[in-house]
């Protein structure tokens, strides 16, 4: 409980101290680090320890706090209204008074940091008392300069009070925390305080800093940079300019679409509104794959009823009962049967304490522990007849007579027992957990700190233990398990227990010539698992995502009517090059026009032109304008045909009026109008105009 205090050179100084807090030192050295040679200074005549020593920039040396012996031999808190200040330049000491109107509280085994500016900064703390002991997690700052105490309003959550924490100043500005111990709490976290923001942080990241602005060369850095980025953006539009036009002009093309007759203001207003439902879906889309990314987890429980469960494994430790030969009656020891009297003793064993023998905190004695550990077909049932039994019957033995001990029960699942691993037991299913997790389990066996599934029993008493063997799967952190279907992963067996105990009976020995007794049964026959799962997951997302987009499209159509979506997608609209010119080229082959024009682009007469509605004088001769309807007919059918409809129920009726014939066995030109009629989208108007034929026009009858 003394402070080694390094000053930044070639020495340390080493002040005060105790010897198990019974003999107080009050000596001063100073330890040079290059010749390893220690070097007596002048004491303050105080013995004093459990303080901090902070060196300033100046030289000097503050004691602050700690407990020191007074004039009548009786142990105090130093107070708080004055400092030891050691100059390490004159080699002098001198207690300065402190001032203010409040004074933090006395302690010992606090810490103490300096900043820049040569305040000390003390944290934590205690007031010394063995049973009554107070402690403390207020921050004090000490301005040397002015020899003033300041006890700041601190915001944020502090951590919690403790003492003989580890502190130190991180990035110059940031008061951290760490460890300490509270009575029998030892922590194990990092806690920072903002200096300069007074106040505790729950978050950190490298942008929390209080520089006054960026430096000159930053500035500078910049504005070149965005120079630079400029020059390269007006290259690229000046180098691909010609794609920029083709593409403004795509764009222009799929998006302005009015309809004949409509006026520019009904447009404009469809495609603003558009746009605004768009970005409507987008703020969704963002919305809901941030909720993907940030799902928490839940654990789902299934059960299924069955007839029979497996058996855990059973470990039971006796803490405080005599050794005797294992004749003897009073030898510790574990006998076990069913609750239909089938005999289990013989998977009880007794564990090699020579390996390793676990901690109990209670102390009471020499520890000896036995393993029930049954093969995998020793099952319990839920039913009468041919089986195991239902429950577990464990007598425990040992000496009666014994004043103090205990029994502590341990239960496991088989393949989750690290007994196996550590004993070296092989027989039966081998334990799956990893080498870290038997480490863990180990140490904390040492320590006396397992908490789940370990149970403590009173000699002379009764007592029942259930229990619930649980496969649970937790899901692994890979980023497939955000999908939503055929997580990753991993299996693990878990055992979940609850136990019962009477109190110990007095009269229990003049009845029985045991220790005591357990029950040990399934809570329920089932099999149950635990699956961990993701709230919202991407296929969840997919579904608010269809079902956002649906609702919007119909407020559009509701606002500005339906507008029929094109049969060509994003990959024939925006096809490039070779792509684009073979879509071209099909049309042109396969849907062959001549003067008749191409349907709902050009008129079918001329007259009809809403370029030219008012034209007069145009005359045509009857059998061209026929063939141009027919043409015209023949190619909305196979534009129809390709693009729009199925022409299944078509051809269906055509093989129907086939069959028919063949049936009638009736030559065609027999057959009355309405059976020697084409069918549409199967047979052309005319045999002289379809689109793979000549377009030579030969009249077949008169209409």
């Amino acid at each position: 409980m003394h402070t080694a205090t390094y000053d930044n050179q070639n020495g340390i100084y080493i002040y005060g101290g105790a010897f198990n807090g019974s003999i107080i030192f009050n000596d001063f050295f100073y330890l040079d680090i290059t010749t390893q040679q220690y070097t007596s200074l002048p004491i303050t005549g105080i013995p004093h320890y459990g303080h901090t020593a902070s060196l300033l920039s100046n030289g000097k040396l503050v004691i602050i706090g700690g407990v020191v012996e007074d004039p009548n031999g009786d142990m105090i808190l130093k107070s708080m209204s004055s400092v030891f200040v050691f100059d390490t330049k004159a080699s002098t000491w001198e207690d300065v008074n402190v001032t203010n109107t409040y004074l933090p509280s006395t302690r010992t085994s606090h810490s103490a940091v300096v900043t820049s500016d040569d305040r000390i900064i003390i944290f934590g703390g205690d007031n010394g008392s063995e049973r009554g002991r107070i402690f403390l997690n207020a921050i004090a700052i000490l301005d040397t300069n002015t020899w003033t105490w300041t006890m700041p309003s601190v915001s944020g959550i502090p951590p919690s009070r403790r003492s003989y924490a580890s502190a130190g100043i991180l990035n110059g500005n940031y008061l951290t925390v760490t460890f300490g111990i509270a009575q029998s709490i030892f922590f194990n976290d990092v806690n920072v305080y903002d200096i300069a923001g007074n106040k505790w942080i729950q978050s950190f990241n490298s942008n929390d800093n209080h520089r006054s602005g960026l430096s000159g060369g930053i500035i500078a850095g910049i504005t070149v940079a965005c120079f630079v980025l400029v020059v390269i953006i007006l290259f690229l539009l000046w180098k691909f300019q010609r794609f920029i036009r083709w593409a403004l002009c795509r764009l222009h093309r799929n998006i302005w679409k009015p309809r004949t007759g409509e006026p520019v203001w009904a447009e404009t207003t469809r495609i603003i509104f558009q746009l605004i439902l768009f970005f409507i879906f987008t703020a969704f889309l963002v919305f809901v794959f941030r909720q993907v990314l940030n799902s928490p987890k839940i654990t789902q429980t299934i059960e299924e009823p069955v007839g029979s469960v497996q058996v855990p494994d059973v470990r039971f430790c006796f803490d405080g009962f005599p050794l005797y030969p294992s004749t003897d009656i009073r030898a510790p020891g574990v006998t076990c049967q069913t609750d239909i009297g089938y005999p289990c003793t013989q998977f009880v064993r007794p564990l090699n304490m020579s390996v390793f023998q676990p901690s109990f905190a209670d102390s009471f004695g020499s520890v000896t522990c036995f393993l029930f550990r049954s093969p995998t077909d020793f099952i319990l049932t839920s039913t009468l007849g041919q089986n195991n039994g239902s429950r577990l019957l464990f007598n425990f033995w040992g000496d009666q007579a014994i004043e103090h001990g205990s029994i502590h029960v341990s239960i496991y699942p088989k393949t989750m027992n690290p007994n196996t691993a550590l004993y070296d037991i092989l027989d039966g299913p081998t334990t799956v957990m990893p080498i870290y997790d038997v480490s863990d389990w180990l140490r904390n066996e040492i320590s006396d700190i397992q908490a789940t599934n370990i149970f403590d029993i009173q000699p002379l008493s009764y007592s029942s233990l259930s229990y619930n063997l649980v496969d649970h799967t937790y899901l692994q952190a890979v980023g497939w398990n955000y999908m939503g279907f055929s997580p990753i992963s991993d299996s693990i067996p878990e055992v979940m227990s609850n136990f019962r105990q009477e109190a110990p009976n007095p009269e229990y020995t003049l009845l029985h010539k045991d220790l005591g007794f357990i029950a040990v049964f399934p809570e329920s026959f089932v099999n149950t698992l635990k699956r961990e799962i993701k709230v919202y997951t991407l296929v969840n997302a997919l579904g608010f995502v269809g079902g956002i987009l649906g609702l919007l499209i119909t407020i559009q159509t509701w606002l500005f009517g339906f507008r029929p979506r094109s049969p060509w997608g994003v990959i024939h609209r925006w096809s490039m090059g070779v792509m684009k010119r073979s879509l071209l080229s099909g049309l042109r082959s396969k849907f062959k026009t001549t003067e008749s024009g191409i349907p709902l682009v050009h008129p079918v007469h001329k007259p009809f032109s809403a370029a030219d509605l008012n034209h007069e004088g145009f005359d045509e001769p009857e059998t061209q304008r026929m063939h141009c309807i027919e043409e015209r007919v023949q190619m909305l059918e196979t534009l129809f045909k390709a693009y729009y409809v199925d022409d299944e129920i078509f051809r269906s009726l055509n093989d129907a009026n086939q069959a028919e014939e063949l049936n009638h066995e009736l030559p065609r030109q027999d057959t009355d109008q309405s059976e020697s009629s084409n069918i549409p989208l199967i047979h052309t108007h005319h045999q002289y105009v379809s689109p793979h034929q000549s377009n030579t026009v030969v009249p077949k009858h008169d209409l």
